[in-house]
């Protein structure tokens, strides 16, 4: 029997309002997708209600004190207004139970989570710019999400559990001494297809068209993307790290374009990456790009890597992490599994989303 179906809540379903930030987006559709599907189920099992009170992004914004259809928000956004946000908060702030539900990749919406906290509004985000701002920013969210729930495994492997485990080891007493990894699904799937004969230039393209890249591609060919969630991770194994000390390696040296002008500065790119390709090939080896990270930084650039090497041998989209520990080093404690796509990181989203109803529910 599952832990659904044995559950029997002893009280009438407890209410959680949602605002849903993104709500057009790859990930926050998708998002509305699994809420319309989960939620009897959810209210039935767990005793949990959970009502879109709310959803907006850059255009629209829609809100209904009765919670709206997931599936219709579409249609439902109106244009927005000035200070249309701040009389949002002040409004849904009142509720007991509110979870902000963070899809985006915006830094400006990453901004408000101290003073969403300190309303007592919870967050489950997606979003890794809070994790990866200046440690000062970062020690005040820790501090406030003492009190209301800040949940954000989705940050780093997507749908993967890679934060949690983490935490564990540190509560148990496990000293972490190094991480290594493979954390972009999106660069795994790019660097996979080179080396199946694609041109640096399709592969992006194809890449952000399928959902697998940020919005702006050059957010993971710049490596920045990366470089959040190693800091994220060197952060949550103990290392009280700046973003200055994350170094990286881009993938490219285009910068700030789009459209057309991007297509065409990333097809100059075709032949050096062709010729690094059947470098690495001819040793024997293959292309990935490595995160590190320990007490004293990071870094994330491209290596070639032998072919027995764990890193090297992920399949397209997967992400893989070695984590040493005083207790464990050879063999590290070792995690993998898909790291893009809007379906996978919407679902980890929802799981953090009932961690944050649950927390909130007691």
């Amino acid at each position: 029997m599952s832990a659904l179906s044995a559950c029997t809540p002893a009280s009438s379903p407890k209410r959680i309002d949602l605002v849903l930030i993104g709500a057009r987006g790859r990930v926050g559709s998708a998002f509305r997708a699994r809420l319309a599907e989960r939620s009897e189920i959810l209210r039935a099992g767990l005793g949990i209600d959970l009502r879109l009170r709310a959803a907006y992004d850059r255009r629209g914004l829609a809100e209904s004190e009765h919670g709206l259809d997931p599936i219709g928000v579409d249609a439902l956004l109106a244009p927005r207004s000035a200070g249309d946000l701040d009389r949002l908060w002040a409004r849904v702030g009142s509720a007991a139970h509110t979870v902000a539900v963070d899809c985006t990749a915006s830094d400006e919406v990453a901004a408000d989570y101290p003073a969403l906290l300190g309303r007592g509004i919870a967050i489950a985000a997606a979003n890794k710019h809070a994790g990866a701002r200046p440690w000062a920013f970062y020690s005040t969210l820790q501090e406030r999400a003492r009190r209301t729930p800040w949940h954000y495994e989705t940050t780093v492997g997507a749908a993967i559990p890679v934060l949690g485990p983490l935490r564990d080891l540190r509560l148990r007493g496990e000293r972490v001494l190094g991480i290594r990894g493979l954390l972009s699904g999106s660069l795994s799937y790019l660097l996979s297809r080179l080396h199946e004969g694609a041109a640096f230039s399709e592969a992006v393209i194809e890449a952000r068209d399928l959902g697998y890249t940020e919005p702006d591609p050059l957010e993971d060919l710049g490596g920045q993307d990366v470089a959040r969630k190693l800091l994220i991770l060197g952060r949550e194994a103990g290392f009280p790290l700046e973003p200055k000390q994350i170094a990286v390696e881009p993938l490219t040296t285009a910068s700030a374009i789009h459209g057309d002008a991007l297509q065409k500065a990333l097809r100059a790119e075709d032949a050096h990456w062709r010729e690094r390709i059947t470098a690495a090939k001819a040793r024997g080896e293959r292309l990935v790009v490595v995160a590190r990270v320990g007490p004293a930084g990071g870094r994330v650039g491209v290596a070639s890597l032998p072919l027995d090497d764990v890193l090297a041998s992920a399949r397209p989209r997967e992400n893989v992490l070695e984590i040493r520990t005083d207790l464990q080093q050879q063999p590290p404690l070792t995690l993998r599994g898909p790291g893009a796509g809007a379906e996978v990181t919407a679902a980890g989203v929802f799981s953090d989303v009932l961690a944050a109803a649950q927390r909130l529910s007691l």
